[in-house]
């Protein structure tokens, strides 16, 4: 008997489990549909300014040019100066270069300055930046022509095309890039920005430059000859 009353509350025990499952089956199944989790939103791409420097970013030496490619004395100091320094302090290291838009605005001759600006900022986009910043000065006194005169008050024969001396060094498949990025707008607020920043530095004209050594940033004459420019960097590479 006492067997008997043992599977007899062992039949009970599981007959009640089964009607507390069932229970919770009808329960479970009436509850409303977890909502699935929302899917993940990515965060929006912020594109970096373009990339207008040459060299290696942990030079000892930075040299911030703030330049305006209308401008007779820029070209005057990217051949004397600029064009040695990439052959030997910036190629090997020494010298990091940094080159800043300042088309001065509302000046006779420098109608052009900001197109070019905004093309070289395209050709940056595409890694050819070096190429493009050096014809624009090569060219200069071709592109910068309106109404007769170019950057430098001399005649000349049309009226400039900065397209034209970008064309030069590109190929039809860059050129289209750099002109479609151009005329798209979307590079205005980066020339626009290096404005801002010479102008919040004190900017007047072209060209400004400031070098950086041993934690400590000198202002540079824009007509400084490169023999004077190569000795103050000398001097600097060679302080401890």
């Amino acid at each position: 008997m006492r067997v008997r009353r043992w599977t007899t509350g062992l039949a009970l025990s599981i007959a009640a489990a089964l009607l507390a499952a069932a229970a919770w089956a009808g329960t479970a199944q009436t509850r409303p549909a977890a909502k699935p989790a929302a899917a993940a939103v990515p965060a929006p791409q912020v594109e970096t300014a373009p990339d207008k420097s040459l060299g290696s970013r942990s030079a000892p030496v930075v040299m911030e040019v703030f330049s305006d490619y209308s401008c007779p004395v820029c070209k005057s100091f990217y051949l004397s100066s600029v064009r040695p320094l990439l052959e030997s302090y910036v190629s090997s290291g020494k010298v990091y270069l940094i080159h800043r838009d300042f088309p001065l605005k509302g000046v006779t001759g420098h109608e052009h300055s900001r197109e070019a600006a905004l093309y070289a900022n395209a050709a940056a986009r595409i890694g050819r930046f070096q190429e493009v910043d050096a014809a624009l000065y090569d060219k200069q006194e071709v592109w910068s022509c309106n109404n007769g005169r170019n950057s430098q008050g001399a005649p000349c024969s049309q009226n400039g095309s900065v397209l034209a001396a970008v064309a030069a060094v590109l190929s039809p498949k860059d050129l289209k890039r750099v002109r479609e990025m151009v005329e798209s707008g979307k590079l205005d607020a980066y020339v626009e920005n290096d404005y801002n920043a010479g102008t919040s530095r004190g900017v007047r004209s072209t060209p400004t430059i400031y070098l950086t050594a041993h934690g400590k940033t000198d202002l540079i004459p824009g007509t400084v000859s490169y023999s004077l420019l190569k000795r103050f960097i000398d001097e600097q590479l060679q302080t401890p």
